[in-house]
């Protein structure tokens, strides 16, 4: 390829004009102040198909007409040579400027290294048609900023270059060398868009991350979401069947904010709409440009997949998931650094039914649908054939649908938990993220912890679930006490969980085991006591009589607590599995009972 230019001559100020009207600048710009602008730009290059414009750094340039590509040299260690690596292009319209750094970066490295990122210090434009651009003058370009203070904020934004500060801001590209920064920059979009103009609707395709240069914006979420943070929305969202059309400002954005990072990572739908409250200048980064980028710097997608795992998980514990309870912060780190992020377009299969179970999921955003195959007789054909045996009738596999999951549901725990094939089959029902764990991490994480192996329980169990297995799990004792509470029997899940608790955090020091255990038989067993419990008369004086003696052993309210517990067994458990709250507490683990499938198929 040549490295000349074919000329470089002066361009009628209309012609400079019409050019700039493509440009970001145009937007800020009156007809006075916009000739004032275009005579910065007084000489235009001329550049054949092939050739390389020699850029200056301290210049800025604007593509007027053609195309011109970026790329990079990047090592290929298995044919030991070097490669061009594609980068990106610029259309007219497009701000083209020369990588601040890139006069470091003089020397290549041998072809036969294995760090290809090294090369993407060094970027080569060249055009791809013939093309132009148009050059500025910088001394004219000062004086004008200096002579329009309002405009300065936005112009110098593009014209001053100091886009490697706002992405070195960004958590995966902090660790990133200041040239390597330069070259992504290059590689950006500028986007100016007018007061009240949308940057992308909520559930459009997501496909680039934008930086706010100046200006202000707003997130707009569904009324229903609240004053929810805006990390957590897209997966509070997914806990609701239905939305409000209108909407609330959830976050307000400010020059220096970035946003729409997921989506270069993932590919998935927008969880907010963005809108501008005055002129707003962005930078983008488009999804295919960073793919790009992270081809020849493949540091950046590690880092990035890191990044990422850490806040879908710290999202997922922010919100209280149940089965998250309790759980050591060492094990959570491990979840972050184990767990692996995979994205589904609508339609397409995690698992079926009959698949060897070797994963966990969890859903962060989308959703999936649970089916099961059933065997249906279709009735005995008619034939002509008199001597044909139709003894066995023909079968028709058809699928039921189990239910929807949601942002927050998980899935396929109970093949890993009791070894079996997949008893169902599991599609997605829009674009989806998932968070899955392989068996063994799974087994390490959970294993342990109450609240995970009782949750896992009750989704085996289901409607066969018995009160210890809804007692041991956190939400499941708070529904349960909540119903025993409209029922007057309150006291009764209040005793049980208080010497629970005293069982569990039995201490040897004898006078606080003696305190605490005096304060339960105070507050529940006493005759006459406040939230007295009905324990028969022998029992009450037991526990009494033990309280005096030298020793107060753990096991003091084991009968009284047996009995109790048998009592709610008798007299209220039954009557709450036939409650709406017994239904919708299963619904919130992602399982739609028996009861509940007839009526919807109904």
């Amino acid at each position: 390829m040549g490295g000349g230019v074919s000329k470089s001559r002066r361009v009628p100020l209309e012609d400079r004009i019409k050019y700039i009207k493509t440009t970001p600048f145009y937007l800020y710009l009156q007809d006075d102040t916009l000739q004032e602008f275009a005579a910065c730009f007084p000489f235009m290059v001329q550049i054949k198909k092939g050739e390389t414009p020699k850029l200056d750094e301290n210049k800025l340039y604007i593509v007027s007409t053609g195309e011109l590509e970026l790329s990079t040299t990047m090592a290929d260690p298995k044919m030991k040579i070097e490669n061009k690596g594609y980068l990106c292009k610029k259309r007219p319209g497009d701000i083209l400027s020369k990588p601040k750094e890139q006069k470091l970066a003089t020397e290549k490295l041998s072809p036969k290294t294995k760090k290809m990122e090294s090369f993407v210090e060094q970027v080569e434009t060249s055009a791809t048609q013939n093309s132009s651009i148009l050059g500025s003058d910088s001394t004219a370009l000062k004086r004008f900023l200096n002579k329009y203070p309002k405009l300065s904020v936005p112009f110098n934004a593009i014209v001053s270059s100091h886009i490697e500060t706002h992405l070195g801001k960004i958590p995966f590209l902090q660790d990133l060398k200041a040239s390597k920064l330069s070259v992504l920059a290059t590689m950006c979009q500028y986007e100016a868009m007018d007061s009240d103009s949308t940057v992308f609707e909520e559930n459009t395709v997501a496909n680039k991350l934008y930086i706010l240069l100046s200006g202000k914006a707003t997130v707009l979420a569904p009324q229903w979401a609240g004053n929810s943070s805006p990390l957590q929305q897209s997966l509070e969202w997914g806990n609701y069947d239905e939305r409000s059309n209108s909407s609330v400002i959830v976050a307000g954005l400010k020059s220096g904010d970035y946003f729409g990072e997921t989506s270069l990572f993932v590919n998935t739908n927008r969880t907010c709409t963005v809108r501008t409250t005055e002129k707003s200048l962005f930078l983008s980064v488009g999804k295919k440009t960073f793919e790009n980028f992270c081809a020849v710097c493949p540091q950046i997608k590690e880092k990035m997949r890191e990044v990422m795992k850490q806040r879908m998980v710290s999202k997922l514990s922010s919100l209280g998931i149940p089965f998250l309870d309790g759980i050591a912060p060492s094990s959570m780190e491990l979840l972050s650094n184990e767990v692996e992020v995979q994205d589904y377009d609508d339609g397409e299969i995690v698992f079926r039914e009959g698949d060897v179970g070797n994963r966990f999921y969890i859903v962060v955003n989308g959703g999936v649908k649970v089916e099961k195959i059933e065997k249906e007789e279709e009735a005995e054909p008619l034939s002509s054939h008199n001597n044909e045996d139709h003894s066995e009738k023909s079968k028709i596999d058809s699928m039921r649908n189990l239910g929807i999951l949601k942002a927050g549901n998980y899935f396929g725990e109970m093949a890993l938990v009791s070894d079996t094939p997949r008893s169902a089959t599991v599609t997605s029902i829009d674009k989806t993220i998932l968070l899955s764990l392989d068996k063994d991490s799974f087994r390490t994480i959970f294993a342990n912890n109450p609240n995970s192996f009782s949750e896992f329980t009750l989704r085996l169990l289901q409607g066969s679930s018995e009160l210890r297995h809804l007692l041991s799990h956190s939400l499941g004792m708070q529904t349960f006490r909540s119903f025993m509470k409209q029922n007057f029997a309150e006291e009764n899940v209040d005793f049980w969980i208080s010497v629970n608790e005293f069982k569990k955090n039995y201490e040897d020091n004898q006078e606080e085991s003696r305190n605490k255990a005096s304060n339960i038989y105070e507050v529940f067993c006493k005759e006459g006591a406040k939230c007295q419990v009905n324990l028969p008369f022998d029992m009450r004086s037991h526990i009494e009589k033990s309280l005096s003696e030298t020793f107060i052993h753990h096991n003091i309210f084991d009968e009284s607590m047996d009995e109790i517990y048998k009592l709610m067994v008798r007299d209220n458990f039954a009557r709450f599995k036939q409650s709406s709250e017994f239904v919708d507490f299963f619904k919130y683990l992602g399982i739609l009972l028996e009861k509940e499938r007839t009526k919807q198929e109904l």
